[in-house]
């Protein structure tokens, strides 16, 4: 079956709120066996609303709509449902009856135009709302589906996983087939030049299918499966897990939802080595992702940021910015924070015409342990400290399994 999800807000195309339910949805329908086949956004307009759900049942079996059913003149999705089943709306005693226990178990007085949210469309499935006071239905169109649920996130997840999931698998019979996903999480590399190495794995198009996913820092690689059970998808997503693996090698770092930090923060408790650091350009971002973990082994972390200070800090020992001057950085912080290991990323920024520029160096030096990297990128501040931050700990990944 197919699927689409229709969030509904002007928030949403204004930036104010950022969408999670449309990718909360996703994964717990493509775990059952639905293919999400669109996803869109629309504002607080009832034309704008019908013409989307318009298109929406025509090419999916299934439409899922988030948001707009709250009790304020705004909140259109009910109305605009209803027109295109061609079908009244109908007043709902137990909906409405649920609607007041909630503001009487918070202690406030329902305002009258709360009594709106116990409006479905004529001969809808009511979905009760037990944790707040927008009820969610489910009515037909045509040989497809509607589902309306609120878009507040907690809400939505509870009459999800308690509702909507098992009423689709009891009446689509969707327990015989399952989506699995495993991701492959890469850096040190470029997009196109993983798009090189594996094209030939996504073009076949194929179960398991094969995608590429870049965002700032890393690339992700989804292995996705149709299969009958966890166990068969499994089957299916390894040989073509270990066939990318075998090619892209240790610019693979993790699975699923590893991080960066998090597995180079395993790599050093499981070696039992403790780390001390300085930065500079990076505005302090390595050490945040560093001591995010209650298992943090950093001893140590100094943030310098003119050249005077860093040459001040080698007791003026360097004269330049260079290699030589971050593994003397690197060797005295590991000593004066008492770690094994000791990690300088080193560099300033150079203002030029189209923004900043950096000319770094990343040193990690440690007893039988050494490893440099040297770049030179353009770009915007934020961009320039957090691919620093990435290349840092990269770099110290690739130290501590060499």
């Amino acid at each position: 079956m197919n699927c689409e999800i229709v969030t509904i807000g002007s928030e949403l195309l204004l930036g104010h709120i950022i969408d999670t339910n449309a990718s909360y949805l996703a994964r717990r329908l493509n775990l059952i066996g639905l293919n999400i086949a669109f996803h869109t956004t629309v504002g607080d307009n009832y034309t704008q609303i019908k013409d989307v759900l318009c298109r929406a049942v025509k090419r999916a079996d299934l439409v899922i709509t988030t948001g707009g059913i709250g009790p304020t003149e705004d909140d259109l999705t009910r109305e605009v449902i209803a027109d295109l089943v061609d079908t009244p709306l109908t007043f709902k005693g137990e909906l409405m009856d649920q609607i007041q226990s909630t503001f009487d178990r918070l202690g406030y007085r329902m305002p009258e135009n709360n009594k709106k949210q116990a409006l479905i469309p004529d001969g809808a499935v009511p979905i009760p709302n037990e944790i707040g006071t927008a009820p969610g239905f489910i009515t037909e169109k045509g040989s497809g589906f509607i589902i309306a649920l609120p878009g507040v996130p907690i809400e939505l997840e509870y009459m999800l996983n308690k509702q909507v999931l098992p009423y689709l698998k009891r009446h689509f019979n969707l327990n015989q087939e399952l989506i699995t996903s495993r991701i492959l999480k890469v850096t040190g590399i470029g997009e196109s030049k993983v798009d090189a190495q594996i094209k030939d794995l996504i073009n076949s198009n194929t179960n398991p299918s094969v995608g590429i996913l870049a965002s700032p820092g890393d690339i992700s690689i989804r292995i996705t499966a149709y299969a009958k059970s966890p166990r068969e998808a499994g089957d299916l997503i390894r040989p073509i897990e270990q066939e990318i693996r075998s090619r892209l090698g240790t610019n693979i770092y993790g699975v699923d939802d590893d991080t960066l930090e998090a597995v180079v923060t395993d790599l050093l408790n499981k070696r039992g080595d403790t780390l001390s650091l300085i930065e500079t350009f990076s505005g302090g971002e390595l050490t945040v992702r560093l001591r995010r973990s209650p298992l943090s082994p950093v001893n140590q972390s100094i943030g310098l940021g003119k050249r005077e200070q860093i040459l001040s800090f080698l007791d003026n020992e360097a004269h330049a910015i260079t290699s030589g001057t971050a593994e003397a950085l690197a060797k005295k912080i590991r000593n004066q924070g008492n770690s094994s290991i000791g990690l300088a990323l080193l560099g300033t920024l150079d203002r030029t015409e189209k923004g900043y520029e950096v000319n770094a160096h990343v040193i990690v030096s440690g007893e039988n342990i050494k490893r440099t990297y040297n770049w030179k990128m353009g770009g915007n501040i934020p961009t320039l400290q957090s691919r620093g931050a990435t290349i840092a700990l990269n770099t110290l990944r690739l130290a501590l399994i060499s």
